[in-house]
């Protein structure tokens, strides 16, 4: 099990400062994120154009990814609670995804970008957990929000960037396939970012002795809107495809990225610190609402002008819950049992997200994009709901072995 050093080291974020730790994972984020989101947002027009059913396609592309990602995300989780060291496995995480990106220039065949995809998340999944672990050790609590919510900031004015480079590369005639390559550079320089990293000050015990103390069950009452949210929370390439729909110009859809992105990148940290002052419960909440309204008004988007400023308007949602969500379970989790418990946070919404992206891709297909709008909305709606009625019982503090 793991626990606190002594001699006051407890004392980790001072003041209003951020850890170097933590600046430096916001920075590999960032660089991360202008590489992975000079490719994405050009991808459903990339293949829609070379390949049919372009809804399913996409659906199943990001349900298996994110499926595959959140698997590793629970091992890791797992070894993250074992380990002696964090770092290996968040630079390995970073690397593979690095690595494996740019071959997305070269597909042809409609199993070649889920391959690509699922190794991009794999990459995700075993660093995802050990790192924000991390970021939890490195932080007391109190200040979580903030620092989860710099790094969400980070990683979304990363996709602000990469978003930015994609428009002007594509505005300057350069062929997709050739963006995706130029891709590689920043995503390379990101693992030089990995050097500033430090492991936080916690004392772990040899694997070999180590009793895992199981995760408490109350956190499932918080786990479960989680997983149910996720079923609405579909791929947000399909913004793009409704852009596409609409007849948008394929330049346009690396701008309409920036603007979702940019939009996060302004909001994440500010939420993060409202998070702080008012409890991260109500930001997610909040998050969660905000996104049940922007579906609806997607929905019913029949312009581009309208379209782009409900997705603007989306982005809101990402500023206020990503944070805000990882910071509530960094609060509720004990310790000993933190980084399972982002293994487990990030492996139910993978499943989901599965889900999630094959029933919209469905209901788009043989419905319609109103359709799938609607139902999503209407999902997230709920679990905001069943997370007003079960919060109280995550939040419980209980003592007896059978509670946990």
């Amino acid at each position: 099990m793991s626990c606190w050093t002594r001699d006051g080291r407890l004392a980790l974020a001072r003041e209003s400062k951020l850890p170097i730790a933590v600046i430096a994972l916001g920075v590999v984020s960032l660089l991360t994120d202008i590489s992975s989101d000079m490719i994405f947002p050009l991808l459903p027009a990339f293949l829609a154009a070379r390949m049919g059913a372009a809804p399913v396609l996409l659906g199943a592309m990001e349900g298996i990814a994110d499926l595959i990602s959140s698997a590793f995300k629970l091992w890791s989780g797992r070894w993250a609670d074992r380990a002696q060291r964090l770092r290996p496995m968040v630079v390995g995480g970073y690397a593979l995804a690095s690595i494996a990106r740019p071959f997305m220039a070269f597909v042809n065949q409609w199993w070649q970008p889920i391959l690509i995809r699922s190794l991009d998340r794999v990459g995700k999944g075993l660093r995802t957990s050990p790192r924000d672990a991390m970021i939890a050790g490195w932080v007391k609590e109190g200040e979580r929000g903030k620092a989860f919510g710099f790094h969400r900031a980070m990683d979304n004015g990363g996709a602000a960037l990469g978003s930015l480079a994609a428009a002007l590369l594509v505005g300057l005639g350069i062929q997709v396939e050739r963006i995706f390559l130029i891709a590689a550079i920043p995503g390379l320089v990101s693992l030089l970012g990995l050097a500033f990293v430090r492991e936080p000050p916690i004392v772990r015990v040899p694997a070999v002795s180590l009793s895992l103390a199981p995760v408490p069950r109350r956190l499932f009452a918080y786990l479960g809107p989680v997983a149910l949210f996720g079923l609405a929370n579909s791929t947000d390439a399909f913004l793009l495809l409704k852009l596409t729909e609409l007849k948008a110009p394929a330049s346009l859809l690396p701008l309409a990225w920036l603007l979702l992105q940019g939009v996060k990148a302004m909001i994440s940290y500010p939420a993060g610190r409202v998070a702080d002052r008012i409890g991260s419960s109500k930001v997610v909440i909040a998050g969660w609402t905000l996104y049940a309204i922007s579906y609806v008004g997607l929905a019913f988007a029949g312009s581009i002008p309208v379209a782009l400023g409900v997705i603007g308007f989306y982005g809101l949602y990402h500023g206020f819950a990503e944070g805000a969500e990882r910071a509530l379970l960094a609060d509720l989790a004990p310790a000993e049992v933190r980084g399972r418990a982002f293994g487990l946070y990030h492996a139910m919404s993978g499943v989901s997200s599965l889900l999630a992206g094959l029933l919209f891709g469905a209901l788009w297909n043989w419905g319609s994009s109103r359709l799938a709008f609607l139902c999503a909305g209407s999902l997230a709606l709920l679990s905001a709901v069943l997370l007003v009625a079960l919060l109280p019982v995550a939040q419980r503090i209980t003592t007896s072995p059978s509670a946990a």
